[in-house]
């Protein structure tokens, strides 16, 4: 799972690393949770994800970050279109009980469409 933040804990050593609630907007929200690939995400409402999870600056191309002096000169914002795409899909490998962990199939779009169904 990516480095996410809830509003109970933070797993960042770093304070300058800047984090970022989850968009509000659904059909954003869903590009988020599915790039985040994270199971837990999948059964919360954007709502729910803006108000506690965030995910850190690591997770976005430099292009989709900027600084505003309008609040602060150090407040670091996301562009309206921002969308994370970095992700380190190899660090389970490092870790010995995930190795022991069963495979999860891949769904097809069709299973993917009649889970979704379902949880509607």
């Amino acid at each position: 799972l990516p480095n996410l933040k809830s509003s109970l804990t933070d797993g960042s050593t770093q304070s300058d690393l800047a984090f970022f609630k989850f968009p509000r907007d659904p059909a954003r929200c869903q590009k988020w949770v599915d790039n985040c690939r994270g199971a837990d995400l999948e059964d919360k409402t954007p709502d729910q994800l803006n108000k506690h999870d965030q995910l850190c600056a690591t997770h976005f191309e430099t292009s989709m970050i900027c600084r505003t002096i309008l609040f602060s000169p150090y407040r670091t914002v996301l562009r309206d279109n921002a969308i994370p795409t970095i992700f380190d899909l190899t660090s389970h490998l490092n870790n010995t009980q995930s190795r022991h962990r069963k495979r999860i199939k891949e769904l097809s779009e069709d299973e993917i469409r009649t889970l979704k169904q379902k949880k509607s």
